[in-house]
């Protein structure tokens, strides 16, 4: 059933708050897969927010095995008084032609609906990134603090609609939805704390 009675495209964009968290929050290299910290992500939507929203994830942090390769987040040295960058970008791609805005399609798993003032885990995944290495050498160093925080750009959600899935994807054998009337104007931004973990010795 639509949630959506009309057209809502003069409302600014809510705010998101976003929750990252690192389980367990230490690592040791040589450790098995079964080891590797999982990287989960909660978002709730401002509860002051009209209506509920639809995201699309593909190019924003929820789509965490692409993010971590991408500009979305930024890993900092902080076992020293001056942090450190560490650059987690490996690809600018895969570019992607356009996207089926239908239910049971290969994308659907792209689009999220919030809720005012609901916690949804939208994202969990191994944190691979502790794995990495660079000339044959760990990129994160045993004995290190890290710090995963977002880029300006992870910040940004730029594909979004007010009203639920049912309001924005098409039925499976239905015809194609006009959600002109629903699109997000604006970027939503992300509002979120960064996370820390530790690569022990």
């Amino acid at each position: 059933m639509s949630t959506v009675s009309s057209a809502v495209i003069d409302l600014a964009p809510p705010s998101i708050s976003v929750v990252l968290a690192i389980s367990p929050s230490t690592y040791q290299h040589g450790d098995g897969e079964h080891a590797i910290p999982d990287l989960s992500i909660t978002a709730t939507l401002d509860a002051s927010a009209p209506k509920p929203v639809t995201v699309q994830t593909w190019a924003t942090i929820f789509n965490l095995d692409l993010a971590l390769k991408r500009r979305n987040f930024i890993a900092q040295d902080i076992s020293h008084d001056a942090p450190t960058n560490i650059n987690l970008e490996i690809t600018k791609g895969p570019k992607r032609p356009g996207f089926q805005r239908k239910k049971g399609s290969n994308d659907d798993k792209y689009y999220v609906m919030l809720h005012p003032g609901r916690e949804v885990i939208v994202a969990e995944q191994p944190l691979n990134i502790v794995k990495r290495t660079k000339e044959d050498v760990y990129v994160f160093q045993a004995g290190h603090k890290y710090r995963l925080r977002l880029s300006d750009e992870g910040k940004n959600v730029r594909t979004w609609w007010w009203g639920t899935t049912d309001d924005v994807l098409d039925e499976i054998e239905g015809p194609s939805k006009d959600v002109s009337g629903i699109e997000g104007q604006g970027n939503i931004v992300l509002i979120v704390e960064p996370v820390s973990f530790t690569i022990v010795e």
